[in-house]
């Protein structure tokens, strides 16, 4: 029997994933580097020093990690001040869950972005827990942070229900044991191979209804 919801946020619930390459896109011109869609994928769902220590290394920075952190963190939390990009049917998604099951946020994005999302009225006291990879030590696709969730909600990783969009993300909830049903970008789609794993894709969080997560027990 399906207990918790556990939601990622960027790129599932937040349209952030043009945001996120916006501001990363920015620090690349200034270095004089390229940064495409490969680099994109390599750091979707990471922690925020998985993907810090990425750009030093991809852009050939001589920035320290916590420089480049305040940098991206700073143009992001400027463009979500402006007002969240919440994606279709996130709000009421979650107004269903959250009235329905147990619900969490497992995410691998900033703390501070995080802190926006959450505090922000449609959201605002609709997670029971809220955990950053960051806090774990160690993001996407490892367990980690899913299992947390799980732990902080007191159910068991098999009687949970988490969304993802990324590859990362789908594997991280594979490895925790728990169902997963991907709502891939067309934008940035997840390699073949990560996307069947998960346990039920859709086109769009408006296709996730009750039924189809209980079917997932």
């Amino acid at each position: 029997m399906i207990q918790a919801v556990i939601f990622d946020m960027d790129g599932l619930l937040v349209d952030s994933e043009p945001v996120w390459d916006k501001a990363r896109k920015a620090m690349a011109d200034i270095a004089g580097k390229p940064w495409d869609t490969l680099d994109h994928d390599a750091v979707m769902g990471v922690s925020t020093d998985e993907w810090a220590d990425y750009m030093i290394e991809r852009l050939e920075l001589t920035m320290s990690r916590q420089e480049v952190i305040d940098e991206v963190i700073g143009r992001m939390t400027e463009m979500y001040r402006e007002g969240v990009p919440y994606l279709p049917g996130a709000i009421d998604l979650v107004d269903m869950a959250a009235s329905e099951y147990r619900t969490g946020l497992a995410s691998g994005a900033h703390p501070a972005l995080i802190d926006i999302v959450t505090a922000d009225a449609p959201m605002q006291g609709k997670f029971e827990t809220i955990i950053a990879a960051d806090e774990v030590g160690v993001g996407k696709p490892a367990p980690d942070v899913y299992l947390e969730a799980a732990r902080r909600l007191g159910v068991d990783p098999a009687d949970c229900v988490c969304l993802e969009d990324s590859g990362n993300g789908i594997l991280s909830g594979v490895a925790a044991g728990m169902k997963v049903i991907a709502v891939p970008d067309p934008r940035f789609p997840p390699a073949a191979e990560k996307l069947e794993r998960a346990d039920l894709v859709v086109g769009s969080l408006t296709e996730v209804t009750p039924d189809r997560i209980a079917q997932l027990a």
